[in-house]
């Protein structure tokens, strides 16, 4: 009478030990499993270029190191970077060095041999904390090649530059023309903004009067060179005027409703050419500061640059229309003051033809801009100065972004989620080849403790059937088989692991 027993003593210390190894088989895997997955600890170097270049220019390069002080915030450093530009076999075509920008990082420009085409490498390369790291991009190099990043402003419904229709009070002494323009692209508020009113070769006064958030000082202007100038400041987050032409008898003559682009937290920047030399100025809440100055042809990012204030001078520009992007740090694109500047060869040749046609070539069909079209076509005879700030002041509004980057962090980061994915099935794996270990123990030990119950009934009865009877395990190995299957689904869990 002592053997059933025994058995059953023997099931109940196989299911004893199988319960109390298995969780800390599993414990450990899992363990391992999150220490694996914790993130690597790689200096964070950033790279920013563009992804287009032509053949015999320069392209922009700026590169920078995200770190943490003492107390744990963001910090921007600048190592020293190595850049190369390499074909896809990795011969080196063309290198250069960043210097330590004025504002954030590291700047420079690098120049594209005339011969190139094709796609190519850029490698920026720094040793950070005695550990060489480096980062990689494309950029495609084609004769006829043009970026398509797209300019615009993250600006709402009332922040953006709207013109209403023109309403004529006398056709006879009006003007036949009524273009206000903002000539830095935006309204900074708080800071002064030039509107600057073409009225053709209509002679008399321009008056602006607020209609929403605008302070105007003086309110009224003369019309010199088919042109009258006025100064803004716009007082809120929204902006709008009238803009009236008046008779000299003070009668208005003609309207016109305008709602100012406003760019709160903006810079206003401006730009002039002496020569061959060009002077930028600039101008923020809070005071001079030193800036960041990303340098365009059309959309091409060629040069990258910073100033600080009282040094004005980005010193000699190739001959063409540049677009000059001034950020006050990283950050900032959306923010960015945005002027142009016409270098003409030889120096004092005529820029309006030039400014002209670039503002026409990026029109969305022929005729959209009347001034440029007036200036092609030998019909302007205004200012000069006051026609190249109006050409650019609508263009001038959108900013172009400097485009994607990379970053050291995001290459390990994505490695390390590839091998972590692995790991995780791996883990799931084992986990659920132990528990059909664990498992067939116990319906092992069930069916054989069944069969010896039997067995020996059979041999101490009368011969008839024996009834059915349960043992300790029965049906616990299905439970634990299915513990085991959620252990192994919480191990693929990427939220934990």
């Amino acid at each position: 009478m002592s053997i059933p027993a025994e058995n059953e003593e023997v099931a109940r210390a196989r299911f004893a030990r199988a319960i109390r190894l298995s969780p800390t088989l599993v414990a450990i895997v899992l363990a391992a499993l999150w220490l694996a997955g914790a993130p690597a600890d790689v200096a964070d170097l950033r790279f920013s270029a563009p992804l287009v270049a032509q053949p015999g220019s320069s392209i922009g390069l700026r590169a920078w190191q995200i770190d943490r002080d003492e107390e744990g915030y963001p910090v921007v450093l600048a190592p020293a970077v190595e850049v190369e530009l390499r074909t896809g076999a990795g011969l080196l075509v063309g290198s250069t060095a960043l210097s330590r920008s004025q504002v954030q990082g590291a700047e420079g420009t690098l120049e594209i041999p005339a011969d190139l085409d094709g796609q190519f490498s850029l490698i920026a390369s720094a040793e950070i904390d005695g550990r060489a790291l480096s980062v990689e991009r494309a950029l495609y190099v084609r004769p006829d090649i043009d970026s398509r990043l797209p300019a615009g402003r993250e600006v709402n419904a009332f922040q953006a530059y709207e013109l209403g229709p023109m309403r004529v009070a006398d056709s006879k002494r009006g003007p036949a023309i009524l273009d206000p323009r903002v000539v830095e692209g935006v309204c900074v508020p708080d800071l002064q903004c030039t509107l600057l009113v073409w009225v053709g070769d209509w002679q008399g006064r321009v008056r602006a009067r607020s209609l929403a958030g605008v302070h105007v000082e003086p309110d009224t202007a003369w019309v010199s060179g088919g042109f009258a100038r006025l100064g803004l400041v716009v007082r809120g987050q929204e902006g709008r005027a009238s803009i009236e032409a008046l008779g000299d008898d003070g009668v208005v003559l003609a309207a016109r409703d305008l709602r100012l682009p406003v760019l709160p937290g903006g810079l206003l920047a401006r730009a002039s050419a002496d020569g061959g030399s060009v002077r930028l100025e600039w101008e923020a809440l809070g005071g001079p500061r030193p800036v960041l100055i990303d340098i365009f042809s059309e959309h091409r990012w060629t040069h990258a640059r910073s100033l600080a204030p009282g040094d004005e001078s980005l010193g000699p520009l190739p001959p063409g229309v540049w677009r000059l992007q001034v950020r006050a740090d990283l950050f900032s694109d959306n923010t960015a003051g945005v002027t142009f500047v016409v270098v003409t060869t030889p120096p004092g040749r005529d820029p309006l033809p030039f400014a002209a046609n670039a503002v026409l070539a990026k029109a969305d069909r022929d005729g959209l801009d009347p001034l440029a079209m007036s200036i092609l076509g030998g019909a302007f005879a205004g200012s000069a100065s006051d026609a190249l700030d109006a050409l650019f002041a609508v263009p001038s509004f959108g900013a172009v972004p400097m485009g994607p980057g990379v970053s050291t962090t995001v290459r390990v980061d994505e490695a390390l989620a590839i091998a972590q994915e692995r790991r995780r099935w791996w883990a799931a794996g084992v986990i659920l080849l132990l528990g059909l270990v664990v498992s067939m123990l116990l319906l092992r030990a069930e069916v054989r403790a069944q069969e010896e119950a039997r067995q020996l009934l059979q041999d101490l009865g009368d011969g008839s059937e024996p009834p059915s009877r349960s043992t300790f395990g029965r049906g616990l190995w299905a439970f634990v088989l299915l513990v085991f299957v959620l252990m192994a689904v919480l191990a693929l869990s990427k939220r934990w692991f």
